[in-house]
């Protein structure tokens, strides 16, 4: 449908999306700010580890991990299984050029790993525990 959007719009399908969003503070559970170039996509990149595939219907099939389901599963199996996981969860962003999985590392109730992720402005790595007893969370 023509004339919905202004012709101005500053971005468009196929063009690197922006990466200035709201800094999550983890450890008070908030919104705390801004955040723009390296900080951003290294928390784009640990929301989408975090978030489940297939489980919100607000996002699209190609957004989020299924890290989650190693939880459980025999430890060399999950830690095999991991790194192109966490991979393909991450391709789904164009802001990221290159992403190459770290060591993972399995027990029975998480998933633990690193990925380093280059984009247009430099490396950054993210670190993740999935699981655990106090449910999903971050490092």
């Amino acid at each position: 449908m023509a004339g919905l959007l202004p012709e101005t719009a500053a971005w468009t399908q196929g063009e690197e999306m922006p990466s200035r969003t709201w800094k999550i503070n983890w450890e008070e559970n908030r919104i705390d700010g801004v955040l723009d170039g390296k900080e951003a996509l290294q928390q784009a990149a640990l929301l989408a580890l975090l978030t489940p595939r297939f489980r919100h219907l607000i996002y699209s099939f190609n957004y989020g991990s299924e890290l989650e389901s190693l939880i459980g599963r025999n430890r060399d199996y999950a830690a095999a299984a991991a790194p192109s996981m966490a991979e393909e969860a991450l391709s789904a962003d164009n802001r990221f050029l290159e992403v190459k999985s770290g060591s993972f590392s399995a027990q029975r109730d998480y998933v633990k790993g690193s990925v380093s992720i280059k984009s247009g402005g430099g490396t950054v790595l993210v670190e993740t525990v999935i699981g655990g007893r106090n449910g999903i969370s971050s490092v």
